[in-house]
């Protein structure tokens, strides 16, 4: 008899695991199919930004990346100040270009290269799409992440920017892949994804210096986690010593073998490296009380949904560049913007009511503290460099911001929470469709 229960616990344990593999591949494939489609709608809304003349709002330098798909992008870095701008800042886009462009030269006779190259930030912005997805999965009850998903890839900034040429969307999909992978990583620790989040952080950084500042994501989780362990404290946070040491050599790499050795060395103050980049804009900026709120609301909620469709020279020095007008009030003009605002408020709110507050919250508080100081010294070093230009720069927090918001109204018991949430995604999808197809 002990021998029947022994094989009969056996073969429900194998049939239980076999139900968990099954899970996991429709997962799978339910995150590629929304990747897939994340994509098509990308790609789509490049054609329409083309054909409006919509593809340079918030100051984006489009025509510096249209140069890569004019082929011989090595061969031609000495003589174009685009691209050597480009190159010099962003390499990782410039990689990713021509190995994409190389790929995709069949298709040229079909497709023209300057599509083909804008379908490369269409995937771009969907695998970042897919990573999201496996983010939340990692956080959040597995039927909540699709619309979690979902809102991420509506979000106006990831939107907007997979469906141009410009480098912020890599930024934005590494950060996301980052802490995705992050997430994954603390509940169950290997070498091995240790050694592809320091990957990840290094090609992200490649792009663009800044991302560095994810390395504090994990340090602040495991200081918060096992600060208690002193004895062991240095088994736990040794291996985040070393991984903080990528964002230094990434910055030591670009600024003495990329800027002056493959590119020729600039003279320009606004280019010649980033600390003196760094310098020049700190030195043009004026700080005051309206920089402050002009930053906060395009950093915080324009990054998420366009407020208006329409956009405005808001800066008359810079007649060529357009923004959203800084008027919260603009959210209110519209009933689905409306109906987005107060569902929003609504489950903010409800998240922190005592009525709905469980336990289950303190499990990822270290998490959240770390996601909050990372969000903090993005945010500030981008006010501090370029506070105007700011929704430039947003993408690469978005799915830090959607998990400090989310997190909590995931883990909280308010009632259709899923049903809540698939209703935000979608009056947050109208919102932008909306200001795509005005452009």
């Amino acid at each position: 008899m002990t021998k029947t229960l022994a094989v009969a616990a056996a073969g429900g344990a194998s049939e239980g695991q076999g139900r968990a593999h099954a899970r996991v591949a429709g997962l799978q494939l339910q995150f590629a199919l929304i990747a897939v489609v994340a994509f098509g709608l990308y790609w789509l809304s490049s054609f329409l930004l083309e054909a409006r003349g919509g593809t340079t709002h918030f100051a984006a330098d489009t025509w510096f990346y249209t140069e890569l798909a004019k082929g011989d992008i090595f061969g031609r870095l000495a003589d174009n100040y685009h691209l050597d701008r480009v190159f010099r800042f962003h390499p990782t886009t410039v990689l990713l270009a021509a190995g994409w462009m190389k790929l995709v030269e069949p298709l040229t006779g079909l497709i023209s290269p300057l599509h083909l190259l804008k379908a490369m930030f269409a995937l771009v912005g969907a695998i970042g799409v897919w990573a999201a997805l496996w983010a939340f999965a990692a956080a959040v009850p597995q039927r909540l992440a699709v619309p979690l998903g979902a809102i991420y890839g509506s979000s106006l900034s990831v939107w907007y920017f997979s469906s141009i040429e410009e480098s912020k969307i890599v930024t934005a999909t590494l950060s996301t892949f980052y802490i995705s992978i992050y997430l994954h990583l603390r509940e169950r620790w290997t070498l091995r994804g240790a050694l592809l989040l320091t990957a990840v952080l290094l090609a992200a950084c490649l792009n663009e210096i800044v991302a560095g500042f994810l390395v504090v994501i994990p340090a602040i989780d495991v200081v918060l986690r096992r600060g208690s362990e002193v004895r062991h404290l240095w088994r736990r946070f040794g291996w985040i010593v070393w991984h903080a040491l990528t964002p230094p050599v990434a910055l030591l790499f670009l600024d003495r073998v990329v800027n002056g050795y493959l590119v020729p060395a600039s003279t320009d103050p606004e280019g010649a490296s980033h600390v003196s980049m760094l310098m020049y804009y700190i030195a043009i900026n004026k700080f005051d009380g309206w920089a402050v709120y002009y930053f906060l609301v395009n950093w915080l909620f324009f990054n998420i949904a366009a407020p208006t469709p329409e956009l405005s020279v808001v800066f008359p020095n810079w007649p060529a560049n357009k923004y959203f007008a800084p008027v919260l009030a603009n959210y209110f003009a519209s009933p689905v913007t409306t109906a987005l605002v107060v569902l929003f408020v609504a489950m903010v709110v409800a998240s922190v009511l005592p009525h709905y507050r469980t336990g289950r919250l303190s499990a990822h508080t270290s998490i959240l503290l770390g996601l909050l100081g990372y969000s903090l010294l993005r945010g500030t070093f981008f006010f501090v460099v370029y506070p105007y230009e700011c929704l430039l720069f947003s993408s690469g927090a978005t799915l830090a911001h959607m998990l400090l918001v989310f997190l909590p109204f995931a883990t909280s018991d308010v009632p259709a929470k899923g049903g809540l949430l698939a209703a935000f995604a979608l009056l947050l999808f109208v919102t932008n469709g909306v200001f795509i197809l005005s452009q």
